[in-house]
């Protein structure tokens, strides 16, 4: 999604629900690769509406591939409390020390 910052959040959230997982999933990683500062809060607005059919596993290894441990800290921060996966407290957990927020680890 080129020149996102033209489009207004809620217009990019709900276009996400409107795509497949896969297509979802690669928009994600374009919007990220094209300007990970400008799109990471909509994409981590995005995987925290949609994180259920996006699986959060393929969430983080989204965020981790472009080693966005803020990305990762603030969409698991969304989930944290409503999950029972090991995996995402613990990836909370490791976000939250990597990004400096030792109140939260």
């Amino acid at each position: 999604i080129v020149h996102s910052q033209a489009l207004t959040p809620e217009f990019l959230v709900n276009f996400f629900g409107t795509l497949s997982v896969e297509d979802s999933l690669e928009c994600l990683r374009e919007m990220l690769q094209l300007n990970i500062r400008q799109n990471l809060q909509i994409c981590v607005q995005v995987a925290t509406k949609y994180h259920e059919q996006l699986t959060t596993t393929a969430l983080i290894d989204l965020f981790e591939s472009f080693k966005s441990f803020e990305g990762l800290f603030y969409f698991l921060g969304s989930i944290v409390n409503f999950s029972q996966e090991q995996e995402v407290h613990f990836k909370y957990i490791e976000a939250a020390c990597k990004t400096g927020q030792m109140k939260e680890a």
